[in-house]
């Protein structure tokens, strides 16, 4: 009996403190950490993340853009505070900055398109502003559960 509850001890702490181990994947002079079980796929300046078990719906986009004055995802409101631009309620913007680069993130309401019509959902955004008018933006969409993933990557974003 003491075998079996040792045992238990050992798979149950071995499951539930394991950290999920990340790998870099580059777009241009940029890169990011994503899981090791999740799958990229490259588009022309796009990488699309994904985990493999998961729907083809749910997934995490990353463009590289020049960028223009006016951003598309963000704007800055009457209070001076910047606010993801969404089809909902506006969403104040978490904003990071680090000396190479200018960062902000939201999860918004947005909507998307399939076979059954237009359907409102949870999406989650963040763009990267760098100094020389290049800008990365960071979209995805899904099972809210992967949007902590979606973060996390973001913020691992690192200029080479």
């Amino acid at each position: 009996m003491k075998n079996i509850m040792i045992l238990f001890l050992f798979l149950f702490a071995n499951s539930c403190y394991s950290r999920e181990e990340y790998k870099s994947t580059f777009l241009e002079e940029a890169a990011i950490n994503i899981p090791v079980k999740w799958k990229v796929n490259k588009k022309n300046d796009c990488l699309i993340i994904s985990d493999e078990h998961a729907n083809s719906s749910d997934y995490l986009k990353l463009c590289r853009n020049s960028s223009s004055e006016k951003s598309d995802y963000f704007t800055m409101n009457d209070g001076g505070e910047w606010e993801a631009v969404t089809e909902g309620i506006p969403v104040l913007a978490d904003i990071n900055v680090t000396p190479k680069f200018t960062g902000m993130s939201a999860v918004i309401s947005c909507k998307s398109e399939d076979d059954a019509g237009y359907h409102s959902e949870q999406c989650f955004q963040a763009g990267i502003d760098l100094p020389k008018e290049t800008n990365f933006i960071f979209t995805g969409r899904g099972d809210p559960y992967f949007f902590d993933y979606y973060k996390s990557i973001y913020l691992s974003f690192k200029i080479r």
